[in-house]
């Protein structure tokens, strides 16, 4: 269940950008990866994700500052302020928790890869390595845990190196198993979402079961 609570780590996604930042430390192309994030008002985000003991599925992701929604047949997220719900559709029942959006538990904010909230608990490659993936050259940084009780040997996220669009995220844990999320499509919006999108409907999800952590 973990790796799927991960599924909404997509929630950052970015546009074209000028050749000249295609190249640097692992470092400089994470923050101009980052600051690309915030030149659009909101994104929507389409991805593909399988993993060593995943069926592959697809989702679909919401994103708007800290706030997003991520969608797949088997789990819901939705972030809105400082609030969580986690929405499980096989079992209908939604917890609902506080969001810490400068924890750096990859479980509980998953926005923190892309925010510089890991700093703490793991270790970014010094530079980047460069290869063709999909007939496209990707770039790709590694991050590697610094503490024995971070769940993941590694992370990789890669980025296709003339546009600094993402290409995929790859965990990898500690027991040698993974999944991967690989981007279908994204889409920069200039307008804002409704701010319900954010938020979890019980109206729309008539006779869930709620339990409330907060």
């Amino acid at each position: 269940m973990m790796c799927r609570f991960l599924l909404n780590w997509f929630v950052v996604f970015v546009s074209t950008t000028s050749a000249m930042s295609q190249n640097g430390s692992a470092a400089q192309v994470l923050d101009r990866f980052r600051a690309k994030i915030e030149e659009y008002a909101a994104l929507e985000i389409y991805f593909s994700l399988s993993g060593s003991d995943l069926s592959p599925m697809e989702g679909h992701i919401y994103r708007e500052g800290v706030n997003y929604a991520m969608l797949n047949p088997e789990v819901e997220i939705y972030v809105c302020g400082d609030t969580k719900w986690i929405y499980t559709v096989g079992i209908h029942e939604a917890i609902v928790m506080r969001h810490d959006p400068g924890s750096v538990d990859l479980i509980e904010n998953p926005l923190a890869l892309f925010y510089g909230y890991l700093s703490n608990e793991y270790t970014l490659s010094e530079k980047p390595n460069y290869y063709v993936l999909d007939g496209r050259e990707v770039t790709e940084i590694e991050l590697t845990p610094k503490g024995k009780y971070v769940p993941y040997a590694s992370i990789l996220l890669r980025i296709h190196r003339q546009s600094l669009v993402p290409h995929s995220v790859k965990y990898i844990a500690k027991d040698g198993s993974w999944f991967e999320a690989v981007i279908i499509n994204y889409i920069p919006k200039k307008q804002t979402f409704p701010p319900e999108l954010f938020i979890f409907s019980e109206k729309k999800h008539p006779g869930v079961f709620v339990t409330d952590l907060r």
